[in-house]
């Protein structure tokens, strides 16, 4: 009340004192016809008709915080609505994977003579890991090789003889048969001697050596190598067929492996065509960026998948929602009677989808209404509102 009595009074005495002083220089400005002076006159009256207008307003202000104290107003906090953008995930658990996660096996028998790598080795396709001991196959080869020379050089003879007519066709062919053989023979110790070096299927990682040197290995046997290529891993994690419309190819995700701290943004880069009739559940792929270190296969990943985006939506939080007898979702609108004073009207909601605590709402209001926050659970229809905070 002291500070409405100070604002009249202040605007009484502009009233009062500068009445009639200003009427008694206008009528001198125009007896004098004075342009200046009355131009000077014309600001000197806005200027004080802008400082009534001000004290004027502060009046109402204070008049209209008094009323809301008599009133007895409840105080709220409200946001005006704009559009914003509203996105949707479920979650789901998968794994990381490789395709090229193999346990390498000899195949040859004998006696594993040497490896040539350590575990945690980089190794490139077609670089021998280890040797396994021939058995005297090299000399076999050796001397199979002289056989085979012998049986090149008497055929090359009986062709040419044959060919001038003085050898029997019969010999030419014997020689022919007799070298081909030999060849055949050394092809296939050649063959045999090549498996006993063993070599890397593809570019990657010696994760285990599982037999020593000095072991007997065999086909079939102990495997000698776990190789692994830690540069083409993904994340497979199976999900209900109710959303194979909702996501595609190019799917965007967000991927969280706990066990090593790290998250990352990526997309569905495969989707399975058979559905599980046991789950009811179709395969996703999603490939791991090579950026990412650390990654293990069969680490546990938490995958989640945006199946749902708004750009233009209307997003409320949940937690000033209520729900009615019927199910239906309220929230109150504030119907402003000035800057800061209103009526909260209870309003029926349609919504859509909830995520991280926000609602999408799809009918009830627009862009510019004012809802009340903080306080707005407890309003009832048509109460009088006052808001302490206007967010925006």
């Amino acid at each position: 009340m002291k500070n409405i009595i100070k604002i009249t009074f202040i605007s009484l005495l502009l009233i009062s004192c500068g009445k009639e002083n200003l009427e008694s220089r206008v009528d001198k400005a125009l007896e004098s016809n004075d342009q200046k002076a009355l131009t000077d006159l014309k600001k000197e009256i806005k200027t004080q008709q802008e400082q009534l207008k001000s004290l004027e307003g502060k009046i109402q202000k204070e008049l209209a915080s008094k009323q809301a104290h008599q009133t007895n107003y409840t105080l709220i906090t409200a946001r005006q609505i704009k559009t914003d953008t509203f996105k949707h995930f479920f979650n789901l658990q998968g794994n990381v994977k490789t395709d090229q996660n193999i346990l390498i096996y000899p195949e040859y028998c004998g006696e594993l003579e040497k490896i040539f790598v350590k575990e945690g080795d980089e190794v490139k396709k077609g670089q021998v890991l280890a040797k396994i001991d021939d058995g005297g196959l090299r000399d076999q080869i050796s001397e199979l090789q002289s056989r085979v020379d012998l049986a090149q050089t008497t055929f090359e003879r009986q062709k040419r003889l044959w060919q001038d007519s003085i050898g029997s066709e019969i010999q030419y062919l014997q020689a022919k048969t007799n070298f081909e053989s030999s060849q055949n023979s050394l092809k296939s110790l050649q063959k045999k001697l090549d498996k006993t070096e063993i070599k890397a299927p593809f570019n990657g990682k010696i994760d285990d050596i599982i037999t020593e040197e000095g072991q007997v290995v065999s086909p079939g046997g102990m495997a000698v190598f776990r190789l692994v290529n830690l540069s083409e891993m993904y994340i497979e994690t199976e999900v209900p067929e109710n959303y194979l419309n909702d996501i595609s190819i190019g799917t965007p995700v967000q991927v969280r492996l706990n066990a090593i701290g790290k998250t990352f943004q990526a997309q569905i880069d495969h989707m399975g065509s058979f559905i599980n009739p046991n789950n009811r559940k179709f395969k996703v792929k999603i490939n791991i960026p090579n950026n990412i270190k650390g990654v293990k296969p069969n680490l546990i990943a938490n995958v989640l998948i945006n199946d749902y985006q708004n750009n233009e939506a209307i997003v409320v939080s949940e937690n000033i929602l209520q729900e009615t007898a019927d199910g239906t979702q309220i929230c109150f609108k504030i119907k402003m009677d000035n800057d800061s004073l209103g009526q909260a009207v209870r309003i029926p909601l349609k919504t859509g989808k909830h995520y991280n605590g926000l609602v999408e709402v799809l009918e009830g209001i627009a862009v510019g209404d004012i809802i009340a926050q903080e306080g707005g659970r407890n309003l009832r229809d048509k109460e009088k509102v006052k808001i302490t905070q206007l967010e925006d």
